[in-house]
């Protein structure tokens, strides 16, 4: 709240300033289209000469959302090799160095030194080679090393972004979906989430790095987007935000149209063709910068290629779909567990953020160097799961024999899932794709292990027909890809998005029927047991104002009910002086007031945000020196005769009302009124306060309202916004649910 010096009656020492909004802030929709409507129309005047010089620029302007979506791909795909390169030289060098070359893990170390000799563990670097104790020594600078990176992954952000650390997936969300965050979507956000994001995948603990590029992605399309005039409306800038979100995804899993999906799918509440088409080009864009750079050599743009020898049958149909359900169980677990977990942490160890990252990478180090196949990174693991195993291949999971890789797979699995499940939330950049992936996927490859040993017992019963004429008939690989799909739709509850990620990941289309059967019964089976996605559970326990457009409503209720026992600040037409208006905002931190005729007729006129009237005074207090707090402001109009306008090029065109008076023989104009009728919102969407709730939820998802105004025969009674609509949902769901409990607990007694 400002406070102002003490002033004569009268005397004019600026309007309090509007107050800056508060985080999540509601943007209106319809009011951003249209400003957005009336700055196109402007551009199509100038630009309509006809001369070579105007055509340019208006072709220049007509493509500047695809040219914005480029420009935030090359930014993307920049920033993927970047963090992919770091990642992974995090995770080499906890193991060894490369004397000759610090900056090669071992594998490429190796192809430079065709005897490997210039590689060192870190046993061997500081024992010498052979020594008996470099074995420990590995293992204690795995350690420290993996708790280090860990805790500068964390430790960046506490210091210099906050908001880096998490996803970020559900707030951009909600971001998109029509709101206002200083500073989570700033560049020193971006710089901070890159590199804690690189060193948190890079250290060994069990998250993923596609969520943090989510983020990364919708801070890249913020920063874009302020170097375009057209896309400083916050309209438009949420195109170009969504648009780098889908290329988040797309340089995170090497799949362009995924991201398109992802982001219409997760992100999006609108549909939106040049949207679209902006995200498409960002996606593409990037990932083909990161297949020309090809930091690691592979000639290809698929992240997981595979080649299988042999197509799927009919009869792993069913099996497919048990994958699925047990993928969607495992999933719903997961969201229980981990949402208990995240408010176990918030309520005891607030103050202990960077500790418990410590202590957690310290614990996952020590379990990944002595659980098999872990030693690696989590995308290693998911690659080599999804491999088919052939004679003398160098993939871990296929040495050994059946039953041995069977039991590791099952104990990794697991001890990759309590990991997983405890760390995610912690304070971090951390993602829970690649880790559910990776979880699904070795149970999958297990399950087909499991299957292929009980076809190869029974290879003679009809119901393997279809393999009475090949070598090999369940491959283990498909089985891992359908569990991860499975696992992921159980946490997150993707569908449509994730079969094309999967599709682009291995670069198989033979296999996409299996896939979308698991996504289906693990969606089915996630949605049976009545738990909800890991996005909207982190949604409401965050209280973020995200409306979800797949939302329904069965809730009793009317509009009357939302606002029941409030009370409602109006201003009337007339009647205010600029000296009760700035008291009133100094008092009240509101985004804007409705306006009604007066206190006695409540005839609602329409709604005047605080922005627009800060500016309508301030602009005429500037070109008007007699105006002061005495001035009266009248918000409807008078009679244009009576009307000296001030037609300036801002936002707001205000007048001001004169009147003539004699003084001693001379003639002097005073004030009399300030007309602000322009800063009025008319007409805006009313309803009646019997109006269903069902209603209002259709209302505010169609139109991508900021608030809606209630009246009785036009007479205004109240206003729900945004946000205290989703907040009334909320309440009353957790109330419905509360009674259930409560009768379910009655009925077991």
């Amino acid at each position: 709240m400002q406070h102002h010096h003490q002033q004569q009656p009268g005397e004019f020492t600026g309007i309090v300033n509007a107050p800056i909004e508060s985080d999540w802030a509601t943007i209106d929709w319809i009011s951003s289209q249209h400003e957005a409507s009336e700055r196109r129309v402007a551009r199509q005047h100038k630009t309509g000469d006809g001369s070579i010089t105007a055509r340019t620029r208006n072709a220049l302007t007509q493509n500047e959302s695809f040219l914005a979506a480029f420009l935030t791909g090359l930014v993307l795909g920049l920033l993927g090799v970047f963090c992919d390169a770091c990642s992974h030289w995090v995770s080499a060098f906890r193991l060894g160095i490369c004397a000759n070359f610090f900056w090669l893990g071992r594998n490429l170390c190796c192809v430079v030194e065709e005897d490997c000799t210039g590689y060192y563990t870190w046993g061997e670097f500081f024992l010498g080679r052979g020594d008996r104790v470099a074995a420990f020594a590995d293992f204690c600078f795995y350690v420290l090393l993996s708790t280090f990176a860990a805790m500068i992954a964390s430790f960046v952000c506490k210091v210099y972004a906050p908001y880096a650390a998490g996803g970020g997936i559900n707030e951009v969300k909600t971001i998109v979906s029509g709101h206002h965050v200083r500073r989570y979507l700033g560049g020193w956000t971006l710089v901070t989430k890159a590199i804690g994001m690189s060193f948190s995948t890079g250290s060994g603990l069990v998250v993923g790095k596609e969520g943090p590029f989510v983020h990364i992605g919708a801070c890249a399309g913020e920063i874009i987007a302020n170097l375009f005039p057209s896309y400083r409306l916050d309209v438009k800038k949420r195109e170009l935000i969504a648009a780098g979100a889908a290329g988040g995804v797309a340089v995170a899993f090497g799949a362009p149209v995924g991201g398109v999906i992802f982001a219409l799918e997760e992100i999006t509440s609108y549909y939106n063709f040049k949207a679209m088409m902006a995200a498409l080009i960002c996606g593409v864009t990037a990932v083909l910068l990161q297949s020309r750079i090809d930091l690691w050599h592979t000639g290809h743009i698929v992240q997981f290629s595979v080649n299988y020898k042999h197509d799927w049958h009919f009869f792993q149909l069913p099996l497919f779909a048990i994958l699925g359900v047990v993928g969607g169980l495992l999933g719903s677990l997961f969201n229980v567990v981990n949402i208990r977990i995240i408010r176990w942490r918030k309520a005891n160890l607030k103050m202990w953020r960077v500790t418990e990252v410590a202590v957690v990478a310290a614990i996952t180090a020590v379990v990944n160097f002595i659980t098999p196949y872990s030693a690696g990174s989590l995308l290693e693991l998911l690659g080599d799961a999804f491999q088919d195993c052939t004679p003398n291949s160098p993939i871990e999971l296929c040495q050994g024999s059946n039953v041995k890789i069977f039991l590791n797979l099952l104990l990794t699995a697991s001890v990759k899932l309590l990991l997983c499940v405890y760390t995610v939330g912690t304070f971090l950049p951390s993602g829970v794709l690649v880790p559910s992936l990776a979880i699904g996927a070795l149970y999958g490859r297990a399950f087909g292990i499991l299957c292929r040993a009980i076809q190869e017992s029974y290879a003679s019963s009809y119901i393997f027909s279809e393999c009475w004429n090949q070598d090999l008939c369940v491959i283990p690989g498909v089985y891992a890809i359908v569990g991860a799909a499975a696992m992921l739709t159980g946490v997150t509850r993707m569908t449509i998005c994730l079969a094309i990620i999967m599709f682009e990941l291995t670069g198989s289309l033979d296999y996409l029927v299996p896939v979308i059967i698991g996504i289906l019964c693990a969606k089915a089976a996630a949605e049976g047991v009545g738990v909800e996605g890991t996005y909207e559970i982190g949604i409401a326990e965050n209280n973020l104002p995200f409306l979800d457009p797949k939302k329904e409503c069965y809730i009793d209720a009317v509009a009357e009910d939302v606002y029941a026992q409030r009370k409602f600040t109006v201003l009337t037409a007339y009647g205010f002086t600029v000296g009760k208006i700035n008291e009133i905002l100094q008092e009240m931190q509101v985004s804007g007031f409705p306006v009604v005729n007066s206190l006695a007729d409540m005839t609602l006129i329409g709604y005047a945000p605080t922005k627009k009237i800060v500016r309508a005074i301030q602009v005429a207090a500037a070109k008007d020196s007699r105006i002061n707090f005495n001035t009266p402001v009248r918000f409807t109009a008078t009679p244009s005769s009576d009307l000296i306008s001030s037609s300036a090029a801002s936002p707001t065109t205000t007048t001001i009302k004169t009147t003539t008076t004699t003084t001693g023989g001379g003639r002097e104009e005073e004030p009399l009124e300030l007309d602000i009728t322009s800063v009025v919102e008319s007409p805006m969407l009313q309803v009646e306060p019997e109006c269903p709730v069902s209603r209002m939820l259709f209302l505010f998802k169609s139109l991508g309202l900021r608030h809606i105004m209630v009246c009785r025969h036009s007479k205004f009674t109240g206003y729900i916004s945004k946000k205290d609509f989703i907040k009334f949902l909320r309440d009353a769901e957790r109330a419905e649910h509360m009674e259930d409990v409560e009768l379910e607990r009655a009925g077991g007694r």
